[in-house]
């Protein structure tokens, strides 16, 4: 049996005792981390074997404060509800042979930039994930801090059921279950009655070694550009991929079913809106069987005879769904309990699809009221017309229209003053710019100065990414200017004004995280930039600043964070050692030493662009990623020697090196951009 174990502070008392499946705080593992773990002994250690099952209805509660949790071979972990709280991270990892995690809930708002599950069966039996929910995001997840629920590690060589599972994560990735197919040990995975919500970049990630798609719904806001329902890669180990009975939904945006290389995959009944599918009419639902909050989940409340149903609504209910408004309206608790009036501009009736109101919820002509508290309390409403005021007598929650988090600040009963403009004016410059911005208050397109209003423009709430080529992109906004990138030549105007998109946003849009290995270390780290330490982090204890450009510092354990502008150029250990993060990615801290800094820089641009592009090039020098542009390197875009391949989709890989490109290839509608000497551009 597992026990209890402190987690103990040498200059200080006992903290209180971790849960009896929870390790030491010391045992803190960031971003990825597990993707990183490459054998047995990193995840052997840990809980013993379960007691018994808990009883029907209970679970325990653990709240996510930065730990480790670890199951091991013939282990079942159930029955727990995990709170986020306000994006705190938890790591659970499983390894070995025939575990079980079943019954497991969360609540509270999913961490940036961090993967939850790491799991794997590594030996030849079957392990088991069922009867899981993961919630609440808000969907604001900026580019390249964006989480993964469930990563399953190269050395999968066993089977992996993954049984209603419900991927509530909006902005956020679901599983990556296809690196066993193409970089690893060639285990299977099947996925049954599982649900994503407008997961980003991908829902269902799996391979064709034997791995199955069955039962499953994946719909997608069509918000987010260059997103996927499904991804299905090419192994190499035989098997196929199978999708059967499933509904993917687009929304016009990204791809239902999309492959990376040439798979064999085999689609029967397949509903999708792109075409990409063997059916058509898409029907969004969460599978039969498959979890819709936290609590339900922990409490086994939807842990049946598994693998759900992906039969759409009865064709009754569809007939009825024909009578309605055409738009939905829904008010969903966040914790708190909150008294929400809305007011529409026509008709406002209850939606039979989101079930029935309480008894102190009430509609009356075009407005309703009501009463909400937690996650699991949804008021639904069809609407005709407009969406005309939001507003909270007490409290507050989260409210979606059609699908899509609006603020509600914006639906005060006036109509929305946008008293700002801003133009990016590609008219004279070469090529094409890709661009994002966020505002505080409403933005919408706009013919400012002949602007067009192009379709391939996303306005996400207050955030907008688009692209020009020779022309111009117009756009009217309430509020404040707050972020602005510009990749490419045009010139962006706010209120007729030129304005420099460096005046824009964080000043220190790095991250450099340390994750100590056990060893005590001493440590220096210089950028060419400026650096500092996190406010509540260990770094604030453990290094100092000097200068602006310089840290010291020294670690054992748990981890030290540091944001910094630039470019990273020294990582030194005067003694010791410890894991090296970059933003999302682990580095060499040998590559980051007293050597000469490679001077050329080479980016892969897919932003602005539809689906994967996919490169490879060789150099006759030296060549190393980089983070020049604010890129970020996926963990499957590979350095060979002087042989670099990868893809991206709507973000930027970048490269630096020396000597001269002696081969590149190309597929797909990325941009290419050779910049020599950058360092002294």
């Amino acid at each position: 049996m597992a026990r209890d174990e402190p987690v103990r502070d040498a200059d200080g008392p006992a903290e209180p005792t971790v849960s009896d499946d929870e390790q030491s705080e010391d045992s803190i593992l960031d971003r990825r981390s597990y993707l990183k773990l490459a054998s047995a002994t990193a995840v052997a250690a840990g809980v013993g074997t379960s007691a018994a099952s808990a009883a029907e209805g209970d679970y325990e509660v653990i709240e996510a404060r930065g730990q480790s949790i670890r199951i091991d071979s013939g282990e079942t972990w159930e029955n727990k509800l995990i709170d986020f709280g306000d994006r705190n991270n938890i790591t659970i990892t499983a390894k070995g042979s025939n575990w079980t995690i079943r019954n497991i809930g969360f609540t509270g708002t999913i961490p940036y930039n961090e993967t939850i599950f790491g799991v794997c069966d590594s030996g030849s039996g079957t392990s088991v994930m069922e009867n899981v929910y993961f919630g609440e995001s808000t969907g604001e997840q900026p580019s390249g801090e964006r989480s993964i629920c469930i990563w399953v590690d190269p050395s999968h060589s066993g089977h992996l059921d993954v049984t209603n599972v419900n991927f509530n994560v909006p902005g956020n990735n679901g599983i990556y279950g296809s690196a066993p197919a193409y970089n690893g040990d060639g285990g299977t995975i099947a996925l049954e009655g599982c649900y994503g919500n407008d997961c980003h970049h991908t829902a269902f990630r799996i391979g064709d070694c034997g791995m199955s798609i069955e039962n499953c719904v994946s719909y997608k806001s069509g918000t987010r550009a260059a997103n996927r329902n499904i991804w299905v890669w090419e192994g190499n180990y035989g098997g196929g991929a199978t999708v059967r009975n499933s509904h993917f939904i687009t929304n016009g945006t990204g791809g239902s079913v999309v492959t990376n290389g040439s798979p064999n995959l085999t689609l029967d009944n397949v509903h999708t809106d792109d075409g990409r599918g063997d059916g058509s009419n898409p029907q969004h639902f969460v599978p039969d069987g498959c979890p819709e909050s936290g609590a339900e989940a922990a409490s086994g409340g939807s842990a049946g005879s598994g693998g759900g149903s992906s039969s759409p609504p009865a064709d009754n209910e569809d007939s009825e769904d024909e009578d309605l408004p055409e738009n939905t309206l829904t008010v969903t608790g966040t914790g708190d309990a909150t008294e929400y009036y809305v007011e529409t501009t026509d008709e406002l009736v209850a939606d039979p699809n989101a079930g029935s109101l309480e008894v102190h919820d009430e509609i009356t002509g075009t407005s309703a009221s009501g009463w909400v508290t937690t996650s699991s309390h949804v008021d639904g409403f069809r609407f005709a017309g407009d969406l005309h005021e939001v507003a909270f007598r007490q409290g507050s929650a989260r409210v979606e229209v059609n699908g899509e988090v609006i603020d509600p600040d914006q639906y005060n009963g006036d109509q929305p003053s946008l008293e700002n403009t801003l133009l990016v004016d590609g008219i004279g410059t070469a090529g094409g710019t890709s661009y994002e911005f966020t505002v505080s208050g409403a933005v919408e397109k706009a013919t400012v100065e002949g602007a067009t209003i192009d379709d391939e423009d996303a306005i996400d709430g207050g955030h907008v990414s688009g692209g020009v080529a020779g022309w111009r992109d117009g756009f009217r906004f309430g509020g404040e200017l707050e972020e602005l990138t510009v990749d490419g030549d045009a010139r962006v105007l706010v209120n007729g004004e030129a304005v420099d998109p460096a005046d824009y946003g964080q000043e220190q849009p790095h991250v450099l995280t340390l994750v100590g290995n056990g060893s005590a270390a001493n440590y220096e780290i210089t950028v060419d930039g400026t650096i500092d330490t996190v406010d509540g982090d260990d770094s604030e204890d453990y290094a100092t600043v000097s200068s602006g450009t310089t840290v010291e510092g020294s670690i054992e354990r748990s981890a030290q964070r540091f944001r910094f502008s630039g470019t990273l150029t020294d990582v030194t250990f005067i003694d010791g050692s410890a894991h090296v993060y970059l933003d999302d990615r682990r580095i060499d801290p040998d590559q980051y030493g007293e050597q000469e800094l490679l001077p050329n820089a080479i980016v892969i641009d897919g932003a602005g662009t539809d689906g994967e592009t996919n490169y490879s090039f060789e150099i006759d020098g030296e060549v190393v990623t980089a983070s020049y542009r604010d890129a970020s390197i996926d963990p499957g875009d590979e350095i060979d020697g002087r042989s670099v391949s990868g893809s991206v989709d709507d973000e930027l890989d970048a490269y630096w090196f020396d000597g001269d490109i002696t081969d590149f290839r190309l597929s797909g509608n990325a941009s290419v951009d050779v910049q020599y000497n950058a360092r002294s551009n």
